[in-house]
């Protein structure tokens, strides 16, 4: 039996993992920021805000960090600290919890975003592709992935993972963005030649167990799907799939006015490729835009 240790298993990618995993022979602990309880067998829950958490994690094989405040919130200068340590604290927590243990998690699954890459229209990138932050989403993501590798030094296997613009019908970005076109309003946002580098959930989880499990798996790697869309071919196809037209415009100033520096993930984004994914033989189930949309809207 595997024991899995989760943060953020209570958020839309950790709740869609716990019910992966929990159909396999393996035990999942989720540290949480509340007090929870469950009937169920496989899944304990641990509140880290309590005195002494530590004392109640078994040994771990395999530990997946999703913790973090969300970025869809306007971004304040409380909440971007929010943002930041919440990510920070939650990985050194981790690490600090493994390094005087005597047994270490062989794996250490660590999620991450595309906004480490730089705003381009026209530059496609890999995971080769290296950088210094130049805003601050990229230097959360740089100082995250720092704490997070540590846990090289303790022989444990790191994959970090950037996640594009996550597809889901239970939250996330694409509720947000069918509202719009439910309401008769969708259209075009600034010039629409903007790269949505994004992924249906069910491949980042079948994603992120693949790497987990594939004992050549370590590194960076883009969970994107292998066809980015510009946002305005986007809106269209979304606005195909419910029916409604595609039809406005709303110009980059006003967006930045209403949203404030979080319409930076709307309006400042990049094209990313999977190429290591594909390099180990992941197989996309909605490797296209349509598809994605027409199991998730359906």
């Amino acid at each position: 039996m595997k024991h899995y240790l989760i943060t953020g298993g209570t958020g839309l990618v950790g709740t869609q993992l716990v019910n992966a995993i929990k159909q396999s022979d393996s035990h999942i602990t989720i540290l949480t920021r509340q007090s929870l309880s469950t009937s169920h067998p496989k899944i304990t829950y641990v509140n880290w805000s309590e005195p002494n958490w530590e004392d109640k994690i078994p040994d771990i094989d395999i530990v997946i960090n999703l913790a973090g405040a969300s970025l869809n919130k306007r971004w304040t200068a409380s909440h971007k600290q929010n943002i930041m340590l919440s990510r920070l604290q939650a990985t050194q927590a981790l690490f600090d919890l493994f390094k005087n243990r005597q047994q270490k998690p062989s794996i250490f699954f660590n999620a991450s975003a595309v906004g480490y890459y730089r705003p381009d229209l026209t530059r496609t990138y890999t995971e080769l592709y290296q950088t210094l932050p130049f805003d601050f989403l990229s230097e959360v993501v740089y100082q995250w992935e720092r704490l997070a590798c540590q846990f090289e030094t303790l022989g444990t296997r790191v994959i970090i993972g950037r996640f594009g613009m996550v597809l889901s019908s239970e939250g996330g970005a694409l509720p947000l963005m069918k509202l719009p076109y439910d309401l008769n309003v969708g259209g075009k946002i600034g010039t629409g030649r903007q790269w949505y580098s994004w992924i249906h959930i069910e491949d980042l989880t079948r994603g992120i167990l693949y790497t987990i499990n594939n004992d050549k798996a370590s590194g960076v790697y883009n969970f994107t799907s292998p066809m980015a869309e510009h946002q305005n071919m986007f809106g269209y196809t979304l606005a195909r799939e419910v029916h409604r037209p595609h039809y406005t415009w709303v110009p980059s100033l006003a967006l930045r006015l209403v949203l404030g520096e979080m319409s930076t993930v709307i309006l400042d984004t990049q094209k990313v490729l999977p190429n290591k994914l594909q390099a180990i033989d992941f197989k996309f189930k909605y490797p296209n835009l349509k598809l994605a949309l027409e199991n998730l809207v359906q």
